[in-house]
Parts: C-alpha cells; sequence; structure tokens
C-alpha cells in the first residue's frame, strides 16, 4: 500500500496511478480529496503562516529586542529597575497579582495559600524561570 498525500481518503490511490475520474475531483484549491468535503482553513497555506496565523503577537519588542513588560506587571518592573525592591519582593508582587486575577481578593485565605504555595513551588522548580531570576539579583 503506498502513502497518499493529505486530502485523500485512505486506500486513494496516489496521482498518477490509474485512479477513475469520480476519485480524482479536486477541490477549489486544487487539491485532491473526497467530493463534498470542505479542506480546513489551512489549506494552501505554509506551515509556518499557519502558526502565524493562530498565535497572537507578543507583547511589543523593545529596540533591545526584549518584550516590554505587561501591563498587569509593569510598575512592579519599573520599580524592580530603579531598585525599590529586590528580585524576591518582585516575585512575591507579581505572585499577588496573579493570584488576585485568578482567583480574586475576596478568595478564602486558605485557597490563596494553597495557590501561592503552588505558584512558588512550580516557578522555584522551574530551571529557566530560576536562572531568570538569579540574573534580576
Amino acid at each position: 500500500m503506498k502513502v497518499t498525500g493529505p486530502g485523500a481518503p485512505p486506500g486513494t490511490p496516489p496521482e498518477g496511478a490509474g485512479a477513475s475520474d469520480a476519485s480524482a475531483k479536486t477541490d477549489k484549491a486544487g487539491a485532491r480529496g473526497r467530493a463534498g468535503v470542505e479542506k480546513p482553513e489551512a489549506a494552501g497555506r505554509s506551515f509556518s503562516e499557519t502558526l502565524a496565523a493562530g498565535r497572537q503577537a507578543p507583547g511589543k519588542v523593545t529596540a533591545k529586542g526584549t518584550t516590554a513588560a505587561d501591563p498587569l506587571t509593569a510598575d512592579i518592573a519599573a520599580d524592580l529597575k530603579a531598585g525599590k525592591i529586590d528580585p524576591k519582593a518582585a516575585l512575591d508582587r507579581v505572585v499577588e497579582r496573579v493570584l488576585d486575577q485568578q482567583i480574586g481578593a475576596d478568595a478564602p485565605a486558605a485557597v490563596r495559600a494553597q495557590l501561592r504555595d503552588a505558584l512558588r513551588d512550580t516557578i522555584s522548580s522551574d530551571p529557566l524561570l530560576t536562572e531568570r531570576l538569579r540574573g534580576l539579583g
């Protein structure tokens, strides 16, 4: 059994292998496929175009090539850069903001404490984040 290209149902002979006219129907993009079956929205686009279409652009890129701070944490980043707070205090503020944003400031203290501990454990066990935090201090 030969492997056929995308859009062809299993068992359909590849193009030029003596397929009948009924099985050689093409869609609007000219790709081989079953009659009446719509192609996915990405048909006709390159792989990189398909990826780019499904991804939101990251934050604005600064002149140095780094991503600008998120509005949610911009003031914390400014305080850190100005030397008003140390990296540990900045991380504590970010964790509290995430908790406020995700579960609300009025969430029960036990729930906040449990999630705070889980976030800190996750952050401390991530080698990339740990390295980035070391670079800040």
